[in-house]
């Protein structure tokens, strides 16, 4: 039984956010998850090549992991309490937000292309974040780093190559 890539990174990514919670479990699901609709993305791979898939119903935020595709903008809403933070929610309102997220893709001249994230931090507290990405015509999930976002200003990630998908995941409060 072949299994959906998208399938396979939503199970490994909720397993690992159960097995390696840093916030001992005291991050609570949303209330309610707000999926996307279902659509086909496309990414510029060098020049002349692009590389296209399809994907069913994907939540933007679930069990506190944050799901990124190319094109994606939209704002975080967390719920902090004793300097922990409890929920994440998908917060669709960037003026309510107080994490916005910006995934894109940026294409050069020579055709080579870049993948580049845009984060916002809103809150009062600096922010640590865990990152897994799936790349094009690849098996397995890859980790990527994405640097401490202090309080009130914005941080930007950016990768040499394409990414299928981006999650964000085990969100939390510098100690």
């Amino acid at each position: 039984m072949k299994i959906p890539r998208w399938t396979l990174f939503l199970l490994v990514s909720s397993a690992m956010t159960l097995a390696a919670d840093k916030n001992d479990g005291t991050t609570k699901p949303a209330e309610e998850t707000v999926f996307r609709e279902p659509f086909t993305l496309k990414l510029h791979v060098d020049k002349g090549r692009f590389y296209k898939e399809k994907f069913a119903k994907i939540p933007f935020v679930h069990d506190g992991t944050v799901y990124l595709f190319k094109g994606d903008e939209f704002g975080l809403c967390l719920e902090i309490q004793d300097n922990t933070i409890r929920a994440v929610r998908y917060q669709p309102d960037l003026g309510k937000a107080d994490v916005t997220l910006k995934f894109t893709q940026e294409v050069e001249k020579d055709g080579t292309a870049m993948m580049m994230l845009a984060i916002h931090n809103g809150t009062n507290h600096t922010l640590n974040v865990d990152a897994l990405m799936t790349v094009p015509n690849k098996k397995g999930i890859c980790q990527t780093n994405i640097l401490p976002i202090k309080a009130g200003l914005s941080d930007y990630e950016s990768w040499p190559h394409p990414i299928v998908q981006l999650a964000l995941r085990n969100i939390r409060i510098e100690k």
